[in-house]
């Protein structure tokens, strides 16, 4: 619920104008079209809308990393393949001569692909928050329902579970998703 009203008061704020005078942040409610960036096995990974599946896409810089796993892998036990799941890491802090280092020790730590954004340009069209996990439902158009940064405590892997299933059984009942309208 905080989160939801954050994510309103942003709304507002870039709607109205901040009454400080600074900028705030356009949050995009939508994916790109189109997402192609290479993993950490130099493999091209193309993440593109519209598509079949829910999708579950956690973006994080080498902070925010280490929180990626409290919400992947209860989801990946829950859902299995019902979901895409899609993770993009900020490198673009890294300089040029090492990145191949940088590459290798993804290769160690990571089985499963990893979107490696060099320039950074990918992350910020979402706006996500440095130093934290940031995790994002996108429906088959690459709408965004839902938007949460930070550790993965058991109630917001439950809530965010709860909605990915709410969205699926929907789904599977031919009802529009959440956000879409008729």
């Amino acid at each position: 619920m905080k989160q939801l009203l954050s994510l309103l008061w942003v709304t507002v704020a870039v709607g109205v104008g901040a009454a400080s005078g600074t900028e705030s942040p356009v949050v995009p409610t939508k994916a790109p079209p189109v997402i192609e960036l290479r993993d950490q096995f130099d493999v091209l990974q193309r993440l593109s809308f519209p598509g079949t599946n829910l999708t579950l896409l956690t973006i994080a810089d080498k902070k925010g990393s280490d929180q990626i796993a409290g919400w992947v892998r209860p989801i990946r036990e829950r859902f299995g393949h019902q979901i895409d799941i899609r993770g993009i890491a900020d490198v673009s802090a890294v300089p040029r001569p090492l990145r191949a280092m940088v590459r290798g020790k993804f290769q160690k730590l990571q089985t499963f692909p990893v979107m490696l954004d060099w320039s950074g340009d990918v992350v910020k069209a979402f706006t996500y928050v440095p130093d934290k996990a940031n995790v994002l439902v996108l429906d088959g158009s690459g709408q965004i329902l839902r938007r949460t940064s930070g550790e993965a405590t058991r109630e917001a892997v439950q809530s965010l579970c709860a909605e990915m299933e709410h969205v699926l059984v929907e789904r599977a009942e031919g009802l529009p998703e959440k956000g879409r309208g008729k």
